[in-house]
């Protein structure tokens, strides 16, 4: 390769992983490129690239976490909602739910939801941890959804054991006393058992790192991030982007009600400066 040749992937490569994207998201969006993420590696760590290794975002690599929540303490919660009754029901697609939490400063936390088929991420903030906030947000999105739809998108949902979803039946009955979810738990300290929502945290926490206050971020600030995250392709969707894939098998009605829509290639940023650019 010449060293022109060199000069003009470096102008397309280099700014885009200062915006947080991975080799195989520049990639996938510039087949001009014409290399091999191993190649692009390789070059990095060559040092031939404006774009040094520490540039790059960090690879997922999923370690389950030490969970510190205030755990359900009412048993009879877990009847029939366990991880093995979940298995029994051999489900391909499902969603999976979790809460981020603010610095110590703030009462903050955001309540997480992954599609697993889709890979599709969403976040919405709450003031406060509670098992009332919770509900509060399955009300808005079956208000806004319709109960029918919403009973469709969320018909099983896995979720871990902090109190904060401690009231099941709250959150499987709509709100017009119409069921609409199935709510099951993973085992105690088994965050691996919904990896996909973890590894998604992991994006998230590229533009809200811990110890982030999230006493100054709106729903939009949320929105925004998460656009992004959806933008990003993976892997196992060969290439394609959890928005893309949501729009054929969940409907532009149901994005919409998400409020999502998607960013262009290039513009994707999963560094904490997309917040700071916002405000």
């Amino acid at each position: 390769m010449t060293r022109r040749e060199l000069h003009k992937k470096d102008q397309i490569i280099s700014p885009l992983i200062e915006q947080g994207q991975s080799p195989y998201h520049i990639l996938t969006n510039h087949p001009e490129l014409d290399m091999s993420v191993c190649t692009m590696y390789s070059y990095l760590d060559q040092g031939l690239f404006t774009a040094r290794n520490i540039d790059l975002k960090r690879k997922v690599h999923f370690k389950p976490r030490k969970c510190h929540k205030t755990q359900i303490t009412d048993r009879n919660v877990f009847t029939n909602r366990l991880y093995r009754d979940f298995c029994s029901l051999g489900l391909t697609g499902y969603v999976q739910m979790d809460t981020v939490h603010s610095s110590r400063e703030s009462k903050k936390t955001l309540l997480t939801m992954f599609f697993t088929k889709e890979k599709l991420f969403l976040a919405f903030l709450m003031n406060r941890c509670t098992k009332g906030a919770v509900r509060l947000v399955f009300d808005r999105l079956e208000k806004r959804m319709g109960t029918y739809e919403f009973s469709s998108v969320f018909e099983y949902i896995l979720t871990d054991r902090g109190s904060e979803f401690g009231d099941p039946d709250a959150l499987e009955t709509g709100i017009t006393g119409i069921q609409r979810s199935n709510i099951y738990y993973c085992d105690p300290m088994q965050s691996g058992q919904k990896g996909g929502l973890e590894q998604a945290h992991t994006m998230l926490r590229m533009v809200l790192p811990k110890g982030t206050s999230f006493e100054f971020l709106t729903q939009w600030d949320v929105n925004l991030i998460v656009n992004h995250i959806n933008s990003t392709p993976r892997e196992s969707l060969c290439g394609r982007t959890p928005y893309n894939v949501a729009m054929e098998t969940l409907g532009g009605e149901v994005l919409n009600a998400f409020q999502l829509r998607p960013i262009a290639p290039d513009e994707v940023n999963l560094t904490p400066k997309l917040i700071r650019f916002n405000h």
